[in-house]
């Protein structure tokens, strides 16, 4: 399965774009959401792609099964082809922005998604409000140790550095969209290439389309 991973740098101007000035009053993921989208033009067509801003902010990562368009005039792209390519018992440094969520089920028997930090804040009892940061850690590092498995890796709970948790609220036409991110590093074993393989290649958790998701792995040694 043949992807690309590409490096793609923002040069247009807020100022000189009135599209670009516009999206900014959305919130800053829906902004993102829809400048990735331009280079993966197509009406109809699924989101084949999982992207991350990085801490500049105007550089992303993005993995997809197209190769981005160079027309938008928006952006610098680099892109290669890429084929992860892992052993089994290697040892990664993952790096991920993730949007944590637990379901939690109503009393009309459907289930509703929470942010796992506030849902264990929530949950706190009164005797544990002295302890809340190490309860938000605790909850944050769980969500991620327990999903590891199903992308294949075995992660080193000691290894893990949760830091950057933000909530957003997206205003769109009709409501509003409020999600939170998190961003991970930590060291973990390759237990199922296959697995892994596909965690990279189509990202991981939700909100996928406003920038959480993608998975990064580097050998170590």
């Amino acid at each position: 399965m043949s992807h690309y991973f590409s490096q793609v740098r923002l040069v247009a101007s807020p100022r000189e774009d009135k599209w670009f000035r516009d999206l900014a009053r959305h919130g800053e993921s829906y902004r993102d959401h829809a400048l990735i989208w331009r280079l993966f033009p197509g009406d109809g067509i699924q989101r084949d792609f999982v992207f991350r801003r990085l801490n500049d902010d105007r550089t992303y990562y993005v993995v997809s099964a197209r190769k981005p368009s160079l027309d938008s005039g928006l952006f610098q792209v680099r892109s290669k082809p890429y084929t992860p390519s892992l052993a089994a018992g290697s040892l990664v440094r993952l790096d991920l922005r993730a949007n944590p969520t637990i379901s939690r089920r109503l009393a009309n028997g459907r289930s509703q998604r929470h942010d796992v930090l506030m849902d264990a804040k929530r949950n706190a009892v009164v005797d544990q409000q002295k302890q809340i940061a190490q309860l938000l850690d605790d909850a944050g590092k769980d969500w991620l140790l327990k999903r590891a498995e199903n992308w294949g890796l075995l992660i080193q709970p000691e290894s893990v550095l949760q830091t950057g948790y933000r909530q957003q609220r997206l205003r769109r036409k009709g409501g509003s969209i409020e999600f939170s991110m998190l961003d991970y590093q930590g060291v973990a074993q390759v237990a199922e290439p296959e697995l892994l393989c596909q965690a990279l290649l189509g990202g991981v958790g939700h909100s996928k389309g406003f920038g959480c998701g993608l998975l990064l792995v580097r050998h170590l040694g």
